[in-house]
């Protein structure tokens, strides 16, 4: 069978982002299928160029048996109208190249960072005699008006709408990250046996390998704060409005005024509110947070396996009760880390395989208690903690068992 994947975020290991598609690809290359991934040469967590040079438009590049296509696509660096044109020359820029590839494809899966790439792999669907296969990673627009703050009035909402609806008429089947994403598509007339889940999960083989290591600034960073005897509270992913982590920065602002010293809060990553919350912790004073810069998914294990507890925080918000699927949760999990999770999300995995404690989203007080909860704890308890978490997730979440359920689908 030949797969075409639409996904304008997808990468390899090799760099940050998530490889969600990469991972699933390359289960399914040992089944003997051929995978094609469609993907934006503009790296999304970098704001970076990383994989075209001079004047390329695209390149194709195999990864591990995984076929890349990388297209060039409109570089932005904030989240504003520039994003929205990245997003657009993605979804335009991915037709042309697929009809230049001459083997037809079985099946298309256009995965939804954003619903354009939907609409792209819709048109090359009808166009190559194609199945269609609608992933919905984000609820669109209702995104918007529960989290971005867009009326359901306003025109792009509307539109959205209309966009959304259309995608998931028109979809052979539709495949859902959140648990409970199923009661929302069913509410605008979709049958529900059209619908599958299948959420995020991790790579065993990338958790299991223990020779890649840390930047050494990174590293050197890490050894003088164990020096000093501190507990290090992690935390690596997107610093989005979502991720609501100004309630990290107030907890440990409350942390310093109460003289707790001990511990030390470590953010990887990047997002619109990086810069606002660098100031926010300088404004405070805070000596217990420091930021890093985004480390590529193979890294990243070994930077979790450095840590001591490992945090979540999100927004309040209606959107969650359709359940959340968190890469950063299970890679947390996969690295055995006890887990503090701030969220108010209909599944809580955490509290379902007894790894961690669970607190109010954006309620500093509670997550600095529960901060200190986990602190007061011997090394074995945190230990054991860590272990349920990790023997939940390669149980339920590992990618060759959800490969499985894709290959079904497929």
């Amino acid at each position: 069978m030949n797969i075409w994947i639409l996904n304008h975020y997808a990468t390899p290991p090799d760099t940050a982002g998530s490889t969600r598609h990469f991972d699933f690809s390359r289960e399914l290359v040992k089944r003997e299928q051929k995978l094609t991934i469609f993907a934006s040469s503009f790296n999304h967590r970098t704001k970076k160029e990383e994989r075209l040079g001079g004047k390329q438009i695209y390149r194709r590049e195999n990864i591990k048996g995984v076929e890349f296509i990388w297209i060039r696509t409109s570089p932005y660096k904030e989240n504003d109208w520039r994003r929205v044109v990245n997003m657009l020359s993605y979804s335009v820029g991915v037709i042309p190249l697929g009809l230049i590839v001459r083997k037809r494809p079985d099946v298309i899966l256009a995965s939804s960072p954003h619903p354009f790439s939907g609409l792209a792999g819709y048109i090359l669907a009808k166009i190559k005699g194609a199945r269609f296969i609608f992933e919905v990673r984000d609820l669109w627009p209702q995104t918007f008006v529960d989290i971005g703050g867009y009326s359901k009035k306003s025109f792009v909402v509307k539109l959205l709408q209309v966009l959304e609806k259309f995608l998931y008429r028109r979809a052979n089947r539709i495949i859902t990250l959140a648990p409970k994403a199923s009661g929302y598509i069913t509410g605008l007339g979709i049958p529900n046996s059209k619908i599958a889940y299948i959420p995020n999960g991790v790579n065993p083989e990338l958790f299991s390998d223990t020779s890649v290591r840390l930047p050494s600034e990174m590293d050197e960073f890490i050894l003088q704060l164990r020096s000093k005897g501190k507990v290090l509270v992690g935390y690596a992913g997107a610093h989005g409005i979502s991720n609501a982590l100004d309630t990290i920065i107030e907890a440990a602002n409350l942390l310093q005024k109460e003289g707790v010293a001990k511990i030390h809060f470590f953010l990887v990553g990047d997002g619109p509110r990086k810069e606002p919350l660098m100031y926010k912790a300088k404004s405070y004073g805070l000596g217990n947070v420091d930021f890093h810069n985004p480390i590529p998914k193979i890294v990243v294990p070994e930077f979790l396996r450095s840590i001591d507890i490992a945090v979540i925080s999100i927004r309040k918000s209606p959107l969650y009760k359709y359940g959340i699927s968190l890469n950063k949760l299970f890679d947390y999990m996969a690295c055995a880390k006890p887990i503090l999770w701030a969220t108010d999300s209909v599944n809580n995995i955490v509290a379902e395989a007894l790894c961690g404690v669970t607190v109010s989203p954006e309620n500093p007080e509670e997550m600095a208690k529960a901060i200190i909860k986990l602190c007061s704890l011997s090394e074995d308890e945190r230990r054991l903690m860590g272990k349920r978490g990790y023997d939940y997730v390669m149980k339920n979440h590992s990618v060759p068992v959800l490969a499985s359920k894709l290959s079904e689908i497929l």
